[in-house]
């Protein structure tokens, strides 16, 4: 599923590759892709506008557009966005393609031409997914800021500190996993990293936010920015669907130490193994040696710090 270090990388991607590329006509091929607006409004407001920039708020990757519009992708457990050429072109799960005029502005003086355009073959950009749970909204600027209003932070914000994690939820009484995946927390986290800052912070999923210490607000919160840093470096992380635009899948999977590693000896041999349970609805891996559900000490009162 596309977390925050994913959506990252394929944003990168696009503000690379198809930033200053127009887009000739839109063909959305599985109406239930298409929230907002209509089918048929969508695909023609997208028709003849530049794409000017890329960006990413929490899991949304948004395509900013000449016209003021903004094109708003999740893509949710499975989307894929891939670009023909240099990517073969995909044949099944399609949702969305985007005709573009291959012509980018920039580029050296050599490639340019006499509107200092680059000409390049023509692209299209596929949407596909296999699981058919990909969304896509052309929002207008009010639109858009409505949509967005309700996130919490983003992790590598200022606003993001140990201080505002600890005063957001430590008074509540739910489990921490759960806690840190609601968006309006914090922004992007979903369950491969969750775990595996967890495990880093050596915070078990079930504990309560109440019975969280001072200190451990502070290695919660260097955790996170950690593990989310890691997984940009790497690419994202392909377990099972992920790949970037130009079709390749990433590396983080190769630095996972407990994500869908249940079964095997914790990477820190405290003696212990990794195990998968239900947390919150949600599939959970983590090593109950180093994670005690009762925190330090092992009597579960702890005071809030």
């Amino acid at each position: 599923m596309p977390e925050l270090p994913e959506v990252e990388t394929i944003k990168e991607d696009l503000r690379e590759l198809v930033a200053g590329s127009r887009i000739e006509r839109a063909e959305a091929l599985y109406p239930n892709l298409v929230e907002q607006p209509s089918v048929e409004e969508f695909e023609r407001r997208l028709e003849g506008v530049e794409i000017t920039g890329v960006r990413r708020r929490a899991k949304h990757l948004i395509v900013e557009l000449g016209s003021g519009d903004a094109l708003v992708f999740q893509l949710k457990i499975g989307g894929q966005l891939l670009l023909v050429p240099p990517v073969e072109e995909p044949a099944k799960n399609l949702m969305l393609v985007l005709y573009l005029d291959g012509d980018r502005k920039g580029g050296s003086a050599s490639e340019a031409g006499p509107d200092n355009r680059c000409a390049e073959p023509s692209l299209r950009l596929f949407l596909r997914d296999q699981t058919e749970f990909t969304r896509a909204r052309l929002l207008n600027e009010y639109e858009l800021e409505e949509r967005l209003s309700g996130l919490g932070p983003e992790p590598f914000s200022e606003e993001f500190t140990a201080g505002y994690l600890k005063e957001r939820i430590r008074g509540r009484r739910a489990q921490i996993k759960p806690l840190l995946l609601d968006q309006k927390v914090v922004s992007g986290i979903g369950n491969i990293y969750v775990d595996e800052i967890l495990y880093d912070a050596r915070v078990h999923p079930r504990r309560k936010a109440n019975t969280i210490s001072g200190e451990e607000w502070e290695v919660l919160h260097a955790a996170i920015r950690k593990n989310l840093a890691a997984g940009i470096e790497h690419r994202g992380t392909t377990v099972r669907l992920y790949f970037d635009v130009l079709g390749r899948p990433g590396d983080h999977q190769n630095h996972l130490r407990v994500f869908e590693k249940d079964g095997e000896p914790c990477p820190e041999e405290c003696g212990g193994k990794v195990a998968r349970e239900k947390v919150g609805g949600r599939a959970t891996h983590l090593c109950p040696a180093c994670q005690s559900e009762d925190g330090p000490g092992g009597d579960g009162r702890l005071e809030l710090g």
